[in-house]
């Protein structure tokens, strides 16, 4: 049995553009740092070598959290392509 892996390339643009206080940049940058808090505790990895300037890539094994977060099928261990839905 193959070990399926899940990614998601979370970009690091952050819209502030509705921004109208400083209590609205820090709720903005709450949400992110909320959803990487959530992602750290449901076991979600940084994969170290998918980091750039402008994103990030995340991934897990387990299909139950890639479903809840819309993180997509990516490969198998041995790193065969598989087919995107």
């Amino acid at each position: 049995m193959s070990v399926i892996r899940y990614e998601h390339v979370h970009q690091y643009k952050i819209d502030v553009s509705q921004a109208k206080s400083i209590g609205d940049f820090i709720k903005i940058f709450e949400d992110t740092v909320s959803l990487f808090k959530r992602w750290e505790a449901k076991g979600v990895q940084l994969d170290p070598h998918g980091i750039g300037s402008s994103y990030a890539i995340f991934y897990t094994y387990d299909e139950q959290v890639a479903r809840e977060e819309g993180f997509e099928r990516i490969r198998t261990e041995s790193g065969n392509p598989l087919p995107r839905r």
